[in-house]
């Protein structure tokens, strides 16, 4: 009767020659252990994640390091690249690529190639789904770094409009579209890896610690634009600095392969496959067996991915565009806001660890939306720091979010299928609202006249986004071990999926 007193060691038996997790006091299941329970208990000799043992104590502290350097360098790695094309968007690639354009409709076509890596995830999102919940999700990881790396090369040896015509903004859209193809499988195997190797109850904050790679890669890309402007000058960034940060990126990305390279592979997936729990098809069966929680998730997320493109995006067009500011004030402003993205991200992450993934979300959601209704107003002073505060009142509480976000995604779905879930939500979401909310803003802007269309945008998606929460349970305490989708492959998890200890014998 030992295993229904302690449902919390749920885990099947381990495979043969892997010896059993002792049992932690003071736990139940749906519940966190109690402070005594943890004070009281000495070191375990296994690795946090439920029903993988280690046999050395040092082992499993220096695995998750590991992991969590790896999944996070690499994960700066790709958003370096990717944050550059969209810092250069507005500021850079009119010039480059559509210098013929009035400069209004030259910003509109640098966005419309801009959302076209969007157009690309979910494709990358389904090559990689298949290689992640299949073979592994070290191989993605891999797979999606050095082809990042090779794209970033094409982009930075590009010829401009000038020296080959029509066929510079063509190969710009058709490396934009691989960009994407390959984003798609980074963010989604880099931060389901790191949560199967995070402990029980930090979940939150492991995949926080991915996402803090957002951030860093453009603290990263904000530097060195402001170094390239103030060194090079204006007209040398446009003419030729801009493909510097491509050349380094693809670098940097040789780094990266040696990083992960040398990282192990989930053990929550090889104990998954120990027993039989895959699928030749994850993609479909996601969509198959929970398509409901899928477009929730979708709908919850959609303002907050709205609202970080147009503030570290368009907003950089319009402050140099329409407001005709430098781009060391451009740069600078993004610069600072980022830096308080590395804060902010691991704190979100920590505290939905603490409190629960929806209520962090709940109050970080209703603050993004408030903080959006300043950010116009605010950015038309022309004043550096009241342009600075309004970015942190729309975005300080969207970092927040983001550092709950990848527990978020994943912890409804098992591991058979988690890499899919995870992608398809974080995907499809980018495809609709990341790809269109700078060319959206643009146009509204530019049809109205007025920056309160955009603002009335934000609140139409937020009243949904927080509508739909409400219809989502809460998934903290979901266990991954336990929850391979072998036994019942179409139902999916609730909040306290109950799990089935093996019969004593």
């Amino acid at each position: 009767m030992a295993a229904s007193r302690h449902p919390h060691r749920f885990a099947p038996a381990p495979p043969s020659g892997v010896p059993r997790s002792p049992r932690r006091a003071g736990t139940s299941e749906g519940s966190p252990p109690s402070p005594g329970a943890a004070r009281s208990s000495p070191p375990r000799p296994h690795s946090p994640v439920g029903g993988v043992s280690m046999t050395s104590s040092a082992e499993p502290v220096t695995s998750h390091r590991r992991v969590l350097t790896a999944t996070t360098v690499g994960t700066t790695l790709e958003w370096f690249d990717f944050a550059l094309y969209g810092a250069l968007a507005g500021v850079v690639f009119p010039h480059v690529f559509f210098p013929d354009s009035a400069p209004a409709i030259g910003v509109i076509q640098s966005f419309a190639t801009f959302g076209v890596g969007f157009l690309a995830r979910p494709l990358g999102a389904a090559f990689f789904a298949r290689m992640a919940d299949s073979a592994g999700r070290k191989k993605a990881m891999v797979v999606s770094l050095m082809l990042m790396g090779g794209v970033s090369l094409a982009i930075a040896c590009l010829p401009g409009y000038e020296t080959i015509g029509v066929a510079a903004p063509v190969g710009l859209v058709l490396l934009r579209f691989l960009q994407g193809f390959c984003l798609g499988g980074e963010a989604s195997s880099a931060q389901v890896m790191a949560l199967e190797y995070a402990p029980d109850g930090r979940r939150g904050f492991y995949g926080a610690m991915v996402n803090f790679g957002n951030p860093l890669g453009q603290v990263i890309v904000s530097v060195f634009m402001l170094t390239a402007a103030a060194a090079l000058g204006e007209d040398a960034l446009k003419d030729w600095g801009w493909r510097l940060p491509f050349v380094a990126g693809a670098l940097i990305a040789v780094v990266g392969y040696f990083i992960r390279r040398n990282v192990e592979e989930s053990p929550v997936f090889i104990e998954a496959s120990q027993v039989g729990a895959r699928t030749r098809r994850p993609l479909a069966r996601v969509f198959r067996t929970q398509r409901g929680t899928v477009i929730r998730l979708i709908l919850v997320w959609l303002p907050n991915t709205f609202l970080s493109y147009v503030v570290s995006t368009y907003a950089l067009a319009y402050i140099s565009n329409d407001l005709d500011m430098s781009s060391s004030v451009t740069f600078g402003l993004v610069l600072a806001l980022n830096l308080c993205g590395l804060g902010l991200i691991p704190l979100g992450g920590s505290l939905s660890d603490r409190l629960g993934r929806k209520r962090v979300l709940f109050c970080t959601m209703a603050a993004s939306l408030g903080g959006s209704l300043a950010l116009f107003p605010l950015l038309d002073t022309r004043n550096t720091p009241l342009m600075l505060l309004a970015m942190l009142l729309s975005q300080g509480c969207q970092f927040l979010s983001v550092g709950v976000m990848a527990a978020f995604f994943a912890e409804p779905f098992p591991t058979a299928v988690r890499y899919s879930g995870h992608a398809a939500v974080y995907t499809l979401n980018n495809l609709i609202a990341g790809s269109t909310a700078p060319f959206v803003a643009a146009l509204l802007l530019s049809t109205t006249g007025t920056t309160w269309s955009v603002v009335g945008v934000l609140a139409v998606l937020y009243g949904v986004g927080i509508a739909s929460m409400a219809t989502l349970p809460e998934t903290r305490w979901n266990r991954f071990a336990s929850n391979h989708g072998v036994e019942d492959d179409d139902a999916p998890p609730t909040e306290e999926a109950p799990v089935t200890a093996p019969a004593a014998r």
